[in-house]
């Protein structure tokens, strides 16, 4: 259940900045950063770090304890407090802390989590990741959850953190368990919780994603599987990174950040009639180059979402037609990895990063794993298999994406490059 605190940040947008680090107080890094011997201890399940409204960088911890714990900040003492209430469906205590500007160690006991750095040179980007048991026009899909090479997202996680990132942009879909497992699918996924529940969501997200927490802090846009008549109140619970809200709400607001020398615009896509106001609070903020992160692409043929409704691609919103304002969309919600750019329209390269470990879409040449599709409009590059994108500053206007497959093996290579006054271009290779 959500308490009672709505505040102003859930509908304004804000600008966060992450700062650089600072050094700590007396006591050395050494000292400090004592690698865990075996991970958290067993009375958190689950730790880690992310970006949020306000200029806010936030540590969240879940406890089975009733109380929070103090963490240890550049040797200061931090006290993390409760957000929201426990109950029975809920039976973990969610504890959160905002943490110091320049913070550099911060340790959880023996157990230090990720920090930001000011200028990120490498971003992870993965979406869609639960394991589908849900219910669609009558039929029930259901993945095989108990199979690792059918449900690879922990393996994923594992292989994201092996690329030692600087920052994880997750771009929506975590619960997928939505519906009890049928009996002739009990192979598949006998025994899994389903519902909005504290135990559906350790099962979906926070245990196969605890090498991702150990490795870089966050980036958490909400899916359309997080809109309130699903999973809405875990996600407020959880992930949001704003102050609970009074109520489960599909409209809140974007934020807006600074990371090293561009911005993130955090979209909330998870109901798309809400995408178009999103943009339109936007508007006093599209200067420089901007990242969209939201979960529902909206520029491609077939996109779901209010803009293009499975018709034409959408084209961008007037206020942010200026050659230069966006340098990419990244979304998710098609279950698969798909890297477009647009050589005649005004629009920027939408990028699709929903291959985390959700059952995937078919594609569309049977056996063709990467498929290339060339128009007049549009040039895209598809995977139709899991993994996820590693994005790698080469300098101010240029990022290189790598696609990986899941055990983090190079699939393509692109060249995004983005420049003041010039619409940002996308160049993509198979390997």
């Amino acid at each position: 259940m959500l308490n009672k605190r709505l505040t102003a940040s859930l509908l304004m947008p804000a600008v966060l900045s992450i700062s650089s680090c600072r050094p700590t107080n007396g006591q050395s890094i050494e000292e400090l950063a004592i690698p865990p011997q075996s991970g958290l201890e067993s009375r958190f399940p689950a730790a880690w770090v992310q970006l949020g409204s306000e200029g806010a960088t936030i540590a969240r911890v879940l406890t089975n304890d009733l109380s929070c714990p103090v963490l240890n900040v550049d040797g200061s003492k931090l006290p993390m407090t409760i957000r929201g209430t426990r109950t029975e469906t809920f039976n973990i205590t969610t504890c959160e802390a905002t943490l110091p500007a320049r913070a550099q160690v911060v340790m959880l006991g023996h157990y230090k989590l990720p920090v930001p750095t000011s200028n990120p040179k490498r971003i992870v980007v993965i979406g869609d990741t639960g394991c589908e048991i849900k219910e669609d026009k009558g039929k029930i899909a259901v993945q095989n959850c108990s199979d690792p090479q059918k449900w690879p997202f922990m393996q994923v996680s594992q292989s994201i953190a092996s690329m030692r990132p600087d920052l994880i942009i997750h771009v929506g879909d975590y619960h997928y368990r939505e519906v009890p497992c049928p009996k002739k699918d009990s192979a598949k996924c006998a025994g899994a919780s389903v519902g909005d529940t504290w135990a559906s969501w350790k099962e979906d997200w926070f245990t196969p994603a605890a090498a991702m927490f150990a490795s870089a802090p966050l980036i958490l846009a909400r899916g359309n599987h997080e809109l309130c008549a699903r999973a809405g109140n875990g996600w407020f619970q959880f992930l949001d990174p704003r102050p609970l809200p009074a109520a489960c709400t599909d409209s809140p607001a974007p934020y807006w950040m600074t990371v090293g020398d561009h911005h993130i615009a955090v979209v909330d896509a998870a109901d798309d009639k809400n995408m178009q106001s999103s943009f339109d609070t936007l508007k006093p903020y599209a200067s420089g180059f901007t990242w969209w992160v939201m979960h529902r692409p909206f520029l491609t043929d077939g996109a779901d979402d209010e803009l293009s409704k499975d018709a034409a691609p959408a084209k961008l919103p007037t206020t942010w037609q200026a050659p230069g304002l966006i340098g990419a969309v990244i979304t998710g919600h098609k279950h698969l990895l798909s890297l477009n750019s647009f050589p005649k329209a005004a629009n920027p390269p939408e990028i699709i990063s929903g291959n985390g470990g959700t059952t995937l879409e078919k594609p569309k040449v049977d056996n063709q794993v990467m498929e290339p599709i060339q128009t007049a409009d549009l040039v895209s590059l598809n995977y139709y298999d899991y993994g996820f994108l590693v994005f790698d500053r080469m300098d101010a206007g240029t990022w290189q994406i790598q696609a990986m497959d899941r055990t983090a093996k190079l699939i393509a290579k692109c060249t995004l490059t983005q420049h003041a006054g010039v619409k940002s271009a996308l160049d993509c290779k198979p390997i």
